[in-house]
């Protein structure tokens, strides 16, 4: 082990955070290097300081509070499946804004796929993609996806279905379908529901009622067992329409330079 990879290592070995052989080389490397060991000491010294200083550090009564509050919620938390949201909380009402299929599809296989590996019916609403189309995406990360869709566990549906059954959109409908939906996943043993939806399918002469439908939909879904990611091609999407996306969704992310980014993270009233 040369002087840069024993550098590496050091703060780690401190923690005792490194393997059995990990920890003989870095050891090896020290007994044979001056300037290494005096590395470990200078860094082993701040460690104990800044130890030293935190213990005269006081956490303020109210976040305390806030920390005890969250670890007693810790079973409402749930992997997003999405590295840029992680953890969100049962309740969680998100937005991904999108250009093409495969960028929709970089969120929303790991975010069903999460959803299945925790117990939880998942349902796809789709738009521009068909059914075949999205068993196939979702079929080339997830193992016996099959066996998800025969007990009923992953079920996909085209937006003509879900959110124009009548053959308009009709705001009502739309939440009793949701409702119908998680008493489904509860009645069943799951753990919960997550959705996903796809809203580009609107015109602007509709966008009003989508937006009062959103709206409602943030009323309730906090007490639920839900988790809901609605789709927004982008480039569909006027500069009004995405200040509403913004709006109407506790989280709302978007491909910026190659990545995905968090466009908003705010409590909504």
């Amino acid at each position: 082990m040369e002087c840069r990879d024993a550098y590496q290592w050091l703060c780690a070995y401190l923690d005792g955070e490194l393997d059995r052989k990990t920890v003989e080389s870095v050891e090896g490397h020290l007994r044979s290097c001056p300037l290494c060991r005096r590395e470990l000491e200078l860094q082993r010294t701040v460690k104990f300081l800044v130890q030293e200083q935190f213990l005269s550090v006081t956490a303020p009564d109210y976040l305390k509070r806030k920390v005890v509050a969250e670890l007693e919620r810790v079973e409402e938390y749930r992997e997003s499946g999405i590295q840029v949201l992680d953890l969100i909380r049962w309740g969680t009402h998100a937005a991904q804004l999108y250009n093409t299929k495969n960028d929709l599809a970089e969120v929303l296989v790991p975010y069903m796929e999460k959803g299945l590996e925790q117990n939880e019916l998942c349902v796809w609403v789709t738009w521009e993609i068909s059914e075949e189309e999205a068993k196939d995406t979702l079929a080339e990360e997830i193992p016996r996806l099959q066996k998800y869709i025969d007990k009923r566990q992953l079920q996909i549906l085209s937006y003509e279905d879900w959110y124009l059954p009548g053959g308009c959109f009709d705001i009502q409908c739309a939440l009793d379908a949701g409702h119908k939906k998680y008493q489904e996943a509860l009645s069943n043993g799951y753990s919960g529901l997550r959705m996903t939806g796809n809203a580009s399918w609107v015109e602007q002469s509709d966008w009003g009622s989508l937006m009062e439908y959103e709206n409602l939909v943030n009323t309730v879904v906090h007490d639920y067992r839900v988790l809901l990611m609605c789709a927004y091609k982008e480039c569909k999407c006027t500069i009004d329409n995405i200040v509403d996306v913004m709006n109407t969704h506790r989280y709302v992310i978007s491909k910026i330079d190659d990545s995905w980014r968090l466009r908003r993270s705010a409590e909504l009233g």
